[in-house]
């Protein structure tokens, strides 16, 4: 559960700080503090979809991928008429932005992966030093 809502926090950190990047160079002044909830509202719906997909467990890892990405794709279209998004970007940069955000979560969660690794293999060597 904590690992869960570190990761949805952590991408929506990664979506506004995304967005402003985008925001600056349209030369937009402001992000609105609604702008904030929403972001964390469609993260907490996508890996809520996101669990869901991986319990379905694929046996073909691009079929997992692309049911994910379709999934955000038309995530990000439901929201984007929900909250008036296609005002100020337009449908494919928010996609785009989407997959590279989904990329960035992909990156962290192999690098969370293999520092687990590393700590379950360093408690196995010391349990191997330390019969009891």
């Amino acid at each position: 559960m904590k690992k869960n809502v570190v990761n949805i926090l952590a991408t929506t950190g990664i979506s506004l700080l995304l967005l402003s990047v985008v925001a600056l160079s349209f030369h937009a002044s402001c992000i609105y503090l609604e702008t904030v909830f929403q972001a964390f509202a469609v993260n907490i719906i996508t890996h809520l979809g996101i669990m869901c997909i991986k319990r379905m467990e694929f046996k073909n890892i691009f079929t997992e991928v692309i049911l994910e990405i379709t999934f955000i794709v038309c995530e990000l279209l439901v929201f984007g008429q929900l909250f008036h998004w296609f005002t100020s970007l337009s449908f494919l940069l928010l996609v785009c932005m989407g997959i590279v955000i989904y990329i960035i979560s992909l990156f962290l969660n192999l690098l969370q992966m293999k520092q687990e690794a590393k700590e379950i293999n360093l408690l196995i060597k010391n349990r191997n030093k330390n019969p009891d």
